[in-house]
């Protein structure tokens, strides 16, 4: 059976919410996602990262409590105190990718589960709400948006060091591997370790690599 794949117009979205989330990264001061590289990465290097074919940030797609709970009828208190009001960059990034998910997994969850990896069950979940209802209960948290595969210290290693160099036969390759990372691993629910996906670039002519948080040792440039 064939599946419709991403659009050009997906793929577009795809892109500026990637170069949004990256933006974020690199105007913060306080490493919130664990990529402090970012920072001092070029803006060609951060356009290269952007390119990638999926969400470079997750939106806890496949975090079935957390859903259930935030859906529920009755949410329970503990998960709706444990939220902190985003800051206005992140929260424009959150209403902006849940809105391209929504409309995208009532028009094509083939599609939304490849660029999020996320389940049938949290496609239909989204899909059965209005845009208004879901952006009312969800918009506005402050623990939605985290770092996509942020207990891969591998796949974010790859992505990161050729993303600082012009090969697209290198950059897809790190894009395959962590598409398929994605499509085939089940991360259990993490609330606040982002840390452990924390990355860091040496600096234009450093040869040296040395261990920082989450075990991720800076790639050679």
């Amino acid at each position: 059976m064939d599946y419709p794949g991403p659009t050009t117009d997906d793929m577009a979205n795809i892109n500026a919410l990637n170069q949004s989330f990256l933006a974020a990264v690199a105007d913060s001061s306080a490493d919130a996602f664990g990529l402090a590289a970012i920072r001092r990465m070029s803006a060609e290097g951060r356009a290269r990262l952007a390119s990638a074919p999926f969400l470079l940030f997750s939106l806890r797609e496949q975090d079935d409590d957390y859903w259930r709970q935030l859906l529920s009828e009755d949410p329970q208190l503990d998960l709706i105190d444990s939220s902190q009001c985003p800051d206005r960059q992140i929260r424009q990034l959150q209403v902006a990718g849940l809105g391209f998910l929504w409309q995208l997994v009532r028009r094509n969850p083939y599609t939304a589960r490849l660029v999020c990896g996320a389940s049938l069950g949290w496609c239909e979940r989204l899909a059965r709400l209005t845009l208004v209802a879901l952006l009312r209960r969800v918009g506005q948290r402050g623990d939605l948006l985290q770092l996509r595969l942020a207990d891969n210290d591998i796949v974010w290693r790859r992505l990161l060091e050729h993303a600082g160099h012009s090969s697209y036969s290198a950059r897809r390759a790190a894009c395959h591997s962590a598409l398929q990372a994605m499509l085939t691993h089940r991360s259990a629910p993490r609330r606040s370790r982002l840390s452990a996906a924390a990355c860091a670039m040496s600096r234009p002519g450093q040869t040296t690599t040395r261990q920082i948080t989450g075990g991720i040792r800076e790639p050679k440039v």
